[in-house]
């Protein structure tokens, strides 16, 4: 009976064209949409033979064989957390992943008789954070400051402690927080402010609460390493106090195994070349301006506006069919469907990498719109 059940919802879920698989890729690809690998770090041969040269005279650990409390907390590890606090001017804590980051923060520091102010399109890591931390949940309009200020003005009062979560780029509709609006309205109305700022590492160098100077005005930010920065895990930017607090009180730190040093190491070194990547950065901008100039020539219509562009398409089966179609043409690209983003809105979501060539995107637009239209 137990897999009966489970097998009717998973046939239910392919009658709505809303059914997921595992795939391998194995076929090489003329452009590659799918990937968060933004400035091209993975594939830079230059960049990771720097880094593996400098492997070798080292004797470094493929395992930390512990959480952070135990034997995790090896000198790598640790010295990379005095490289951050230097740059930010504020502690830091490293985890083995930006989701646990994330819902550590917000199960840690907030329950029953708070409240927190989430935009609607926050990640799911948040949403997780927020159900199992029992607070009063307020979602307002994504990135809509007036309908957020509405709701701090209904509901501030009516609990002790007060959340606002906002991302910096958001991963599906590829658009940006005004982050000074935010942080004035924080202030106003007596909050604590989260940064998610998984999609803006290394797009934006240390991040837009870095590239703004607001990181002493932002309560936790949290930069996921798995996207510009190539990687995975996520680092807490935060004060000392709270830092200590996660430390004796942060469930998903405490019990989790730290990561690994050689990892460590490679996100040591990009977070050290962060500042000398700006050509690659330079690259990304020129390629973003020439394919949103594109579209537009195009009539191809998109809710965003940075590296990550979102076209919706409605429908879950014309999403699938156009982006078979694609994938056969040569173009990488997955449709991307309800749960992740809310129901009618199902869409191609295209990445826009520091190593793809203005040509080549533009000779994709061609065949995007000929699906398309």
């Amino acid at each position: 009976m137990f897999y009966k059940e489970l097998e009717k919802e998973l046939e239910e879920l392919k009658k709505q064209s809303n059914y997921r698989e595992l795939k391998v890729i194995e076929d090489s690809y003329i452009l590659d949409f799918s990937s968060n690998d933004y400035l091209n770090l993975n594939l830079d041969k230059s960049f990771k033979k720097n880094f593996t040269d400098n492997l070798v005279h080292n004797d470094i650990s493929f395992g930390s064989c512990g959480s952070r409390l135990l034997g995790g907390n090896y000198r790598e590890i640790r010295d990379f957390e005095d490289e951050i606090d230097e740059v930010f001017q504020k502690k830091s804590l490293v985890f083995g992943s930006g989701y646990d980051a994330n819902t550590t923060v917000i199960e840690t520091f907030y329950s029953k008789g708070d409240i927190i102010f989430t935009d609607r399109y926050n990640h799911a890591s948040i949403y997780d954070g927020l159900i199992n931390s029992g607070v009063k949940i307020v979602r307002y309009k994504h990135l809509d400051y007036i309908d957020l200020e509405k709701k701090l003005e209904k509901y501030r009062d009516t609990c002790k402690k007060s959340l606002i979560i906002t991302e910096s780029i958001y991963s599906m509709d590829g658009d940006i927080v005004d982050l000074d609006r935010v942080v004035s309205l924080k202030k106003r109305y007596d909050s604590q402010l989260y940064l998610d700022e998984a999609h803006s590492y290394g797009v934006l160098s240390y991040g837009l609460a870095y590239t703004k100077s607001l990181v002493k005005d932002v309560d936790f930010i949290m930069l996921g390493l798995g996207k510009g920065g190539s990687s995975n895990g996520g680092i807490l930017i935060l004060d000392d106090i709270a830092r200590s607090y996660i430390i004796n009180k942060g469930r998903k730190f405490i019990y989790t195994t730290a990561p690994s040093p050689i990892q460590t190491n490679w996100n040591r070194y990009v977070f050290k070349n962060m500042p000398s990547l700006e050509d690659k950065r330079k690259k990304l901008n020129l390629l973003k301006e020439s394919f949103y100039k594109k579209l537009k020539e195009k009539n191809i219509e998109t809710i965003s506006t940075e590296q990550i562009i979102s076209i919706v398409i409605g429908d879950n089966k014309r999403c699938i069919d156009i982006s078979q179609t694609l994938r056969k043409e040569g173009y990488l690209v997955y449709p991307i469907k309800e749960p992740t983003v809310p129901k009618g809105t199902a869409r191609i979501r295209l990445t826009l990498t520091a190593d793809m060539e203005v040509d080549k995107l533009e000779k994709f637009v061609d065949k995007l719109s000929h699906e398309l239209y």
